[in-house]
């Protein structure tokens, strides 16, 4: 019998055989809400869609300076940095390309639209301001159009409440590194507001074996958030958000001074009217979101390169609660992608890309409670692409809470599309205006259960997707490949004890290329994450977290080297000194494991890091 087909076999049997193992059990109510599943906050037990969740308190816990080595420990996520803090950094969905997981902030789509695959690149995105993450897994176009085939990362910012808050971190450790935090936050019942600002600084090391060349990095950034509650029926929501790179690298593995900076913009502006005694939430949103990535490479072929990206939208969502708990929501949207490139070589720029694109939307969705246990979910979305016409795509979903034992038993399915790229079309010397949409279907079904009161908890999913038309490149971009993905995720997760937090996951990942038959490369078989928390008396807590990760092909080619597996372990202590004052300290890749992400780039070793947060 195969993995898979183990797999599927114990996870079907356990989910039939819940009901007797957890009859001890009071059911739980689960508290999470869930807002990218749906697009309406919707309680985790009603929610059919593969989710996992990041939450403040997580985040607190790990200490992590990039987004990146948070998403990394979620099920199903495998990720490719060339180096250290700063460095391109990937991130693939269930085995998916890079380009196919949509990344939202604060509902802003920031998807680089002048690259290549229209993937977006989390080297610069910080965790001092995010609130929560939440990573939706499998085809979301339904929902989400163009970019969502692997998946959506909707990242959620810090939102003010209650009395006017200030908090400040200072940061230093290894590789010259030091950060510095500044937060304000408050709010009343008609207005709360948020702001935000960071500024990292890192020596870092030499990217690439090939010498010893340090290659470091400046990261800024600030962010706010403000919302007015102008009566009881109409409220306005405005954030905003600026970051800046600026990092050195080593191009194409060599050890050389070459500098990469970045800057994006992200705005948003929100109407929500209520009306109809609250029953019918009306939302109207604008955004303008710009990327701008400036290249000097003083060895490369083009001395200078830049990839300018902007995107801009306008969509309306209207929300009509019927019944006790079903919902009917329905969409529009207006969205503009621009891409522009240059390169220089010697003393002559040119121009490569600059082209635009406008796509025109329509979804409609049905959240329906059969009953108080039983949710059935069902979607379709049009898109009008200015290149290729109408596509349609949809999604079903459903949620069981078995009354006896509280299991949550769901399952999802959908299909999805992602038009290729401005690069991919238009580019003058690689594109190819003759391309179409990549298509995708994908399915999941998993269980999730508590026991004990809810101080144990573990569940299940299998997944399998498929894509088509996918695009390739051979002396330029056609539609030539095929892949298909599936696998198990398992998580587990107790409070033996109240000070006590143990979490764990599992993911098998078998990822295909339907053409050449080999696995896809950067997208290991086997990850394992585990972590224990320890609150040893009040106000000190200790935890570590360990990561397995099995080997994987480095590239597509048939003698593609094959990067080894490795297990890094991480060690993080906190102090509340005082009710404001609390010191805090982390070692990373504690017994100094020495790996790679991609091949012929370093990752780093044994690092430390320590600094203080105070609160006012």
């Amino acid at each position: 019998m195969s993995r898979v087909s183990y797999f599927r076999a114990a996870l079907l049997g356990a989910a039939a055989s819940l009901t007797a193992s957890a009859a001890l059990a009071e059911p739980t109510q689960v508290a999470e809400i869930i807002v990218s599943a749906n697009k309406v906050p919707t309680a985790q037990e009603r929610v059919g869609s593969s989710v996992s969740v990041i939450d403040s308190a997580e985040i607190e816990r790990r200490q992590q300076v990039q987004a990146l080595d948070l998403l990394k420990r979620v099920p199903g996520v495998s990720i490719s940095r060339n180096g250290g803090l700063g460095s391109t950094s990937t991130v693939r969905l269930r085995g998916s390309e890079s380009g196919m997981v949509k990344v939202l902030i604060d509902g802003v789509e920031v998807n680089d639209a002048s690259g290549a695959n229209n993937e977006f690149d989390f080297n610069s995105l910080l965790t001092g301001d995010i609130e929560k993450i939440e990573v939706l897994k499998g085809p979301q176009s339904a929902l989400y159009g163009n970019d969502a085939m692997g998946g959506v990362i909707n990242v959620i910012t810090r939102r003010g409440e209650g009395e006017t808050k200030i908090r400040g971190t200072l940061e230093g450790g290894a590789y010259g590194s030091f950060r510095q935090l500044a937060s304000l936050t408050g709010g009343t019942q008609q207005v709360d507001y948020a702001l935000s600002a960071a500024n990292l600084h890192t020596d870092g090391f030499s990217r690439t074996f090939a010498g010893n060349e340090k290659d470091g990095t400046d990261a800024r950034s600030v962010s706010g958030r403000l919302g007015v509650k102008a009566s009881d029926i109409l409220r306005f929501d405005l954030n905003a958000a600026w970051s800046w790179l600026d990092t050195e690298f080593d191009p194409f593995g060599a050890d050389g001074a070459s500098a990469q900076e970045k800057e994006s913009w992200q705005v948003r502006g929100a109407g929500t009217l209520s009306l109809l005694d609250g029953t019918f939430e009306n939302v109207l949103a604008a955004s303008y979101a710009t990327t701008d990535r400036d290249f000097d490479e003083p060895t490369g072929f083009y001395r200078f390169s830049t990839f300018d990206s902007r995107r801009k939208a306008l969509d309306y969502q209207g929300n009509l609660r019927l019944r006790e708990a079903d919902i009917a929501s329905i969409g529009l949207s207006v969205d503009e992608e621009d891409g522009k490139t240059t390169n220089t070589v010697g003393t002559s720029t040119s121009t490569g890309l600059d082209d635009s694109v406008t796509t025109k939307s329509a979804f409609v969705q049905y959240q329906a409670a059969i009953t108080s246990d039983l949710t059935l979910t069902l979607g379709g979305r049009v898109d009008d692409h200015e290149q290729f016409g109408t596509e349609g795509t949809w999604r079903a979903t459903g949620a069981y809470q078995v009354p006896a034992t509280g299991t949550v038993l769901r399952a999802s399915y959908g299909t999805a599309n992602k038009a290729p790229t401005l690069y991919q079309l238009y580019d003058p010397f690689y594109g190819n205006k003759n391309l179409v949409a990549e298509d995708g279907k994908g399915a999941d079904i998993g269980f999730d259960q508590k026991l004990l009161d809810g101080r144990v908890g573990f569940g299940a999913s299998l997944f399998r997707n498929s894509y088509t038309n996918m695009i390739g490149f051979s002396n330029g971009y056609i539609n030539v490949a095929r892949a298909r993905t599936k696998g198990v995720e398992l998580t587990f997760e107790a409070n033996p004890v109240e000070t006590v937090l143990i979490q764990a996951n599992y993911t098998y990942l078998d990822a295909k290329d339907r053409i050449t038959g080999r696995d896809l490369p950067r997208r290991p078989q086997d990850t394992v994450n585990a972590s224990i928390d320890w609150t040893i008396v009040e106000g000190i807590d200790l935890g570590a977290a360990l990561r397995y990760v099995g080997k994987q092909r480095d590239t597509a080619s048939a003698t593609s080297p094959i990067l080894d597996s490795y297990t890094t372990v991480d060690f993080t202590a906190r102090w509340a000194v005082l009710d404001n004052v609390s010191l805090f300290g982390r070692v990373e890749n504690l017994f100094d494991e020495d790996y790679q992400e991609v091949r012929t780039y370093r990752a780093p070793g044994r690092s430390a890091f320590g600094g203080v947060t105070v609160t006012f």
